[in-house]
């Protein structure tokens, strides 16, 4: 009995844990759990008690994503673990003119070797030819491709 008890404990908290770090394997091992606590109930207590078991199991579980989903996203620890409902962000649509080759401006955030600088008051994502080019420094515009400017130190 204890046998069977620790069995449905482990596959609960398996199903908990697979929630929060899904891939897969804890769920897999959370259904092995069960096919193995039905079986042990079917040889020791027959089909109807592991029948039972087997519906009892799963609908705990069940019971427990819910909660899980509904009741520990909205709690400080749980926020951690769930994504957010709206991703912030933006996109570099517009593709910048020809005109800003030649054109010197700073980089916003460290380029290694890619990432963002400032022409003229507006931000591009841009790729340094110099490899590596500290936020803050000067950079001077020599190419675009696609939605990138090509760049180097000055």
């Amino acid at each position: 009995m204890m046998l069977i008890a620790g069995l449905i404990l482990a596959a609960l908290a398996l199903i908990f844990c697979e929630v929060l770090l899904p891939g897969g394997i804890l769920g897999l091992l959370a259904a092995i759990c069960i096919v193995v606590v039905t079986a042990i109930t079917a040889a020791e207590y027959g089909f109807f008690a592991a029948s039972s078991v087997f519906i009892g199991v799963m609908f705990a579980a069940l019971i427990l994503t819910i909660i899980e989903f509904k009741m520990f996203a909205n709690t400080r620890y749980g926020r951690r673990f769930f994504l957010k409902k709206a991703v912030d962000g933006h996109a570099n649509l517009k593709k910048a003119d020809e005109s800003i080759i030649g054109k010197t401006g700073k980089a916003v955030t460290r380029l290694n070797p890619s990432g963002k600088i400032d022409v003229e008051g507006r931000n591009y994502e841009a790729f340094s030819q110099d490899g590596y080019v500290e936020s803050g420094e000067s950079v001077t515009v020599i190419s675009q491709d696609s939605f990138k400017l090509i760049i180097q130190k000055q």
